[in-house]
């Protein structure tokens, strides 16, 4: 891999001086004892907009070039900080990464070096971006990670604050943040989030935040109300599933957030037990017996036929007078005390239970999975692993601003 690495760069090198008339290179910024050349700034731009799958305008190249310029700069850093731990990468991991991205991007396989060859950005740019992100996660790995602990005490902390706030409303979100302490030489921090706005959707938002956020990336993670800056649940509540926002402007920075989902959390409380029901329900409260009767024959020739919950969904949309469907997950504390003694009974999964009549009409519940026990313990095991990558995180942003701190970096006009 080295050997075809090195060779792909001696080629680089023979291909730009036999076009040095056609475009004049220039260097744009010098990194300790590295320098980064217009070209690697171009070559650059073309890879972060075709992974993006964005328009290559001139005006959005404009708009992002300074920041594209401040990547370039980081990862020479990160491939210095990793030679100095001796740090290496192997071929199989770089192709293994490659193949992702190939999947990722809907690519048939091996195709992608090809591809984005014919787009102008060379074998050795791709391979470049690929190995500073492996370096990268071994140093984080190797300097950062093994050394990370979490205390009782802090995990405690954590697991009461986490019960105070059950019951509230919970927001998947994921985020592209644009820092007001970004390099701008050109630019604003306002113009590079409206200019990323203007481009992203929700099928190309994952790639945008991965390729132009600043600092650690936040994708797919649930978060409480109470957990959120007032600014940003305020606009956050307003969003449908699926929506994005307009950038949102904070203390830090600016933010733009893509709904995933959002949920009602169960208030908590130790060993109550929780049942994920479905139910079969007819609106009949005449005290006509063979009305009744006849419904109870049904619920008995269901509960002969039906197997599981998906299978009792579908012979409800069949069944003109019948409704109901997913009762989601219930504790004890809140289901009818008929229901409870059907299911206290030793209720089967998957088993339809005998006729339940109460005021609003008669029912049949269905359990579809097996009662579940709130076990604090697995909470507590689930808050300190999030503390410690929520730990490792921050850690790594310290250690990259830490190296730029002691880098010589010289940035020329660009």
């Amino acid at each position: 891999m080295k050997k075809k690495i090195t060779h792909l760069l001696f080629l680089f090198i023979f291909i730009t001086f036999n076009n040095l008339y056609a475009t004049k290179i220039e260097i744009v910024a010098k990194i300790n004892n590295q320098i980064i050349t217009n070209m690697d700034l171009e070559y650059r731009l073309n890879l972060a907009i075709e992974i993006s799958n964005i328009p290559n305008e001139i005006k959005f190249r404009k708009q992002i070039r300074q920041q594209i310029l401040n990547l370039l700069i980081d990862e020479n850093l990160k491939i210095q900080e990793a030679e100095k731990y001796g740090i290496l990468i192997s071929s199989a991991e770089v192709y293994s990464e490659i193949s992702r991205l190939e999947q990722r991007l809907k690519l048939p396989k091996d195709s992608l070096i090809e591809n984005f060859r014919k787009k102008n950005i060379p074998e050795i740019v791709i391979y470049n971006q690929i190995r500073v992100q492996l370096l990268w996660n071994k140093i984080i790995s190797y300097t950062i990670a093994n050394n990370i602990s979490i205390s009782n005490k802090q995990t405690e902390e954590a697991l009461q604050n986490f019960i105070k706030s059950s019951g509230e409303v919970e927001y998947n979100i994921s985020e592209i943040f644009i820092s007001h302490t970004s390099n701008n030489l050109e630019n604003t921090s306002e113009d590079k989030i409206y200019s990323i706005y203007n481009k992203v959707d929700s099928a190309n938002f994952t790639i945008l935040a991965q390729q132009f956020s600043d600092g650690a990336l936040n994708i797919n993670n649930w978060y409480r109300e109470s957990a959120l800056n007032p600014e940003i649940i305020k606009t956050i509540r307003n969003l449908q599933i699926g929506d994005i926002s307009k950038p949102i402007k904070t203390s830090s920075g600016l933010h733009i957030y893509l709904l995933n989902d959002k949920r009602k959390t169960k208030k908590i409380i130790e060993n109550e037990t929780l049942y994920n029901l479905s139910q079969i329900f007819f609106k009949e409260t005449e005290a006509n017996k063979n009305k009744i009767q006849d419904i109870k024959n049904k619920i008995s020739n269901l509960r002969e036929n039906l197997k599981n919950c998906s299978q009792l969904e579908e012979a409800i949309k069949k069944e003109v007078s019948s409704s109901g469907g997913s009762l989601g997950l219930l504790s004890s504390e809140s289901l009818d005390k008929r229901f409870l003694e059907i299911l206290e009974d030793n209720l089967q999964v998957g088993k339809l239970s005998k006729t339940i009549i109460t005021a609003e009409g008669i029912h049949a519940i269905m359990l579809c999975d097996k009662p579940q026990t709130v076990n604090l313990d697995e909470i507590r095991k689930n808050i300190a692993q999030k503390l410690r990558i929520e730990k490792i995180n921050n850690s790594a942003n310290l250690l990259l601003n830490s190296i730029r701190q002691r880098a010589l970096i010289e940035i020329n006009s660009i």
